[in-house]
């Protein structure tokens, strides 16, 4: 699954939901999106939209976050932040995995977020 974000100018950026939702989570945790927001971003379909001051916002926090990571890092879906390879579930084992593990925002991919965000005018997510 993934998500489109639509900008107000320039060009749309798609996005898995392995990447995203970590994503959402923290904008929810550092209060830049109430419960609500984080919810129906978190859903295909809602067509929910950031305005241009909402998504500076997102950029300044995702600024503040990748000020404390290195490339390669990722933050799981806890919010902790690894380094560690990312893991894969066996086909035929899927309680092999950290539930925690399978959903990681990457390093590259908040850095590709904030510079979106930071140019975007505002955007809509299909």
């Amino acid at each position: 699954m993934s998500f489109i974000l639509v900008p107000r100018q320039g060009d749309d950026v798609q996005v898995n939901a392995w990447n995203w939702r970590p994503t959402i989570e923290f904008l929810r945790v550092e209060g830049i999106i109430d419960d609500e927001t984080a919810e129906l971003l978190s859903l295909n379909g809602c067509r929910v939209q950031a305005d241009a001051d909402l998504a500076r916002q997102m950029a300044v926090a995702v600024e503040g976050k990748l000020q404390s990571m290195r490339p390669g890092e990722r933050i799981r879906g806890d919010l902790s932040v690894t380094g560690a390879p990312k893991k894969v579930a066996e086909f035929h084992k899927p309680e092999s995995i950290d539930a925690v593990d399978l959903y990681s925002a990457t390093y590259e991919w908040l850095v590709r977020f904030k510079d979106f965000c930071e140019y975007c005018g505002g955007f809509e997510v299909f």
